[in-house]
């Protein structure tokens, strides 16, 4: 949370990210005078004096990131505040005149739902000087809520998500809590960025310190919690003032992406998957079912892909269930992989017969099928000529002229859950 102060910050630009009413040409000077506003629109208005207020109202139908931005004057500053009903101050923001420039600048608050004011003020030589600024809101529920400077009015987090928030000044600190449900290493994590230093301390419910990070020296660090309820408290060592930082607190490997990984199912061969976008050092388990049935292979990543071989999957389509374990953390949630079936057995010359018969329809008879297969009959050029799906041993296949000269076909045949097989050429003699 950010306490008020006096001071040329910045020319800034208000942006909450909310759901606002219909603008208003009157502005309030008092909280309850406050007028609604329209959500992502520019705003305009003018102080008619140093001491003269601007107030304005917005309402968020649920939590989420407020972000105030205020239009940089050369010659004018102004102060923006964001407060409750009670006159709270959740956040501020002044404007500055950096050579002139006419952008805009911002400054952001995660907020639970709920009904706040605007205020508009004059920082030093905005006396009628036109103003502009905006208000945006964007639902956001992994996003801190302030104000959540103490471990008894922290935000409640989960495991394995990533959060987000903001340190608003030097001495500005957010909370969290969490449990941890069963006793086991716990990782946490805050996105580095370069020329920043935030600190994150985990702590138990007698408020003993069991976890800490500087993230100019660390990405991440490893502690084993017992089972239990903690918190973590992020605040500012260097340079994050206003920066927006991610963390996450996590117990389980993330799950990889279905998308990257690749299975090849090929008949008379070993089976092949290729999974990529690893960590080293990552633990690789493929399963039969998604109940964590028979592990059909295990392997170690040495780098971001990893190719592994399984004996055979099988004839038909189907799935195989893929877990991921970055040691310390455990075993991640399975993904499903579908892959496709072989590739079904060609067709013999002897098993299609065409009748090329004249003044009627041809007709092409396959046999020694079985029940569901696809037969597609093709012409030289690789049109379809004609499609069915048994129904039994045998499948007749009625088309309307095959010529009145002898000629070829093609005719392929694709089982149940099998891709199609290659096509066998079939002569046929003249009409008769």
């Amino acid at each position: 949370m950010r306490e008020l102060r006096k001071g040329v910050i910045g020319f800034g630009v208000f942006i909450l990210l909310l759901t606002w009413g219909v603008g208003a040409e009157v502005q309030g000077s008092t909280l309850n005078e406050g007028a609604t506003i329209k959500v992502n629109a520019i705003n305009k208005g003018a102080l008619a004096s140093s001491k003269d207020k601007k107030v304005y109202k917005a309402a968020l139908p649920e939590a989420g990131v407020v972000t105030l931005s205020i239009k940089r004057n050369a010659k004018a500053s102004w102060e923006g505040i964001i407060q409750n009903g009670k006159g709270f101050n959740y956040t501020y923001m002044y404007t500055s005149s950096q050579n002139g420039s006419s952008d805009f600048e911002e400054v952001q608050v995660g907020l639970p739902k709920g009904t706040y004011y605007i205020t508009i003020g004059d920082n030093g030589g905005a006396s009628r000087v036109p103003f502009q600024f905006s208000v945006k809101y964007t639902k956001d529920h992994h996003f801190e809520k302030e104000a959540n400077d103490t471990v008894a009015a922290a935000n409640g987090i989960h495991l394995n998500e990533t959060y987000k928030g903001v340190i608003s000044t030097s001495d500005d600190h957010d909370a969290f809590k969490f449990t941890v449900p069963q006793s086991g290493n716990v990782v946490m994590s805050v996105k580095k960025r370069a020329g920043t230093n935030w600190h994150g301390v985990i702590q138990d419910r007698s408020g003993k310190k069991v976890g800490e990070i500087y993230t100019s020296e660390k990405q991440a660090v490893t502690s084993y919690l017992k089972k239990g309820s903690y918190s973590l408290i992020m605040d500012n060592a260097e340079e994050t003032i206003d920066v927006p930082y991610a963390f996450a607190i996590s117990d389980t490997s993330p799950s990889l992406r279905s998308a990257l990984i690749g299975v090849s199912n090929e008949a008379g061969k070993t089976d092949v998957m290729k999974l990529s976008g690893l960590k080293k050092g990552t633990i690789i388990k493929v399963y039969d079912v998604k109940s964590r049935g028979k592990v059909l292979v295990k392997a170690t990543a040495t780098e971001a892909s990893l190719k592994v071989k399984v004996k055979q999957l099988g004839k038909k389509a189907g799935n195989v269930y893929v877990s991921a374990t970055q040691p310390p953390l455990r075993e991640s949630d399975l993904v499903a992989r579908s892959y496709q079936g072989e590739i079904s057995p060609s067709l013999k010359k002897s098993q299609v017969k065409v009748t090329n018969g004249k003044g009627k329809a041809d007709l092409v008879k396959v046999g020694s099928l079985s029940k569901g297969d696809v037969i597609k009959i093709y012409s030289v050029n690789g049109a379809v000529l004609a499609k069915t799906t048994s129904k039994g041993k045998r499948a007749n296949v009625s088309m309307k002229q095959l010529g009145k000269k002898a000629g070829k076909l093609s005719v392929s045949v694709t089982k149940h859950r099998q891709r199609e097989s290659a096509r066998v050429t079939i002569t046929f003699g003249k009409e008769k």
